[in-house]
């Protein structure tokens, strides 16, 4: 059963390789003719799969993680998972006017709420002022962000999404779909499942920290978690 599927791995593997050749006649037929080819000039390609590193030698990172305690691993593990989700992000956007992730959230977000406030979605994104400012300047410049007065305070304004910012958020919905597709592609559902309820509950722990308690120093920050920590285990 271990070498049940060794044959098709070998010729998901060949086929690998005959595309990167970018050959004349790249079809089924060409492939076939390809890889009688292939055999007769390397026999060994008949016994053996392809050996063939995923990864190159020098791509692995210093492994500073490994070398932090499990708290530290923990979170840097978070950390870094949401910057390469940014990363990846950014290269499934490339072709939409916007092209990050916090661009994303907030057409996003006000699509949610119909109207939003600056304040909202600094809020709710933890986003810092100056980004916020400057996330929605472009985005009313390229056309998909109106300012509305608000209503119930005429000194304050709403964003709103024009019907460009519509269009765009419909193709943006796609792709990041695609992009959430990919980056778990290589994960059973089981196990990223299992840790979905912990990563709710603590962020929405802190989400209610920071709301209340933003503006307290790191003392005061360390006093009321160990106030609340009973509450919590």
């Amino acid at each position: 059963m271990k070498n049940k599927y060794s044959i098709l791995k070998q010729l998901v593997e060949l086929l690998e390789v005959f595309e990167e050749e970018k050959p004349l006649k790249n079809d089924l037929a060409g492939f076939v003719e390809w890889v009688a080819v292939h055999i007769k000039e390397a026999p060994e390609a008949d016994k053996t799969i392809v050996s063939k590193k995923i990864f190159p030698d020098n791509s692995q990172p210093f492994p500073y993680i490994g070398k932090l305690n499990e708290k530290g691993r923990y979170l840097e593990s978070i950390a870094r998972i949401a910057r390469l989700h940014e990363f990846y992000t950014r290269k499934y956007l490339s072709d939409l006017p916007i092209n990050s992730r916090i661009e994303y959230l907030f057409l996003s977000t006000i699509e949610m709420l119909g109207k939003a406030r600056k304040t909202d979605l600094i809020n709710i994104h933890f986003i810092e002022y100056t980004t916020c400012m400057d996330t929605i300047r472009r985005l009313v410049n390229t056309g998909l962000l109106e300012e509305m007065a608000d209503e119930n305070d005429r000194r304050a304004k709403k964003l709103e999404l024009t019907t460009k910012g519509r269009e765009v958020l419909k193709l943006a919905n796609s792709k990041i779909n695609d992009e959430r597709n990919m980056f778990l592609a290589c994960f059973s559902p089981n196990k990223w499942k299992k840790t979905l309820a912990v990563l709710e509950e603590i962020n929405e722990f802190h989400n209610e920290i920071y709301l209340a308690h933003n503006d307290k120093p790191a003392a005061e920050l360390s006093n009321l978690i160990d106030s609340l920590k009973h509450l919590y285990k």
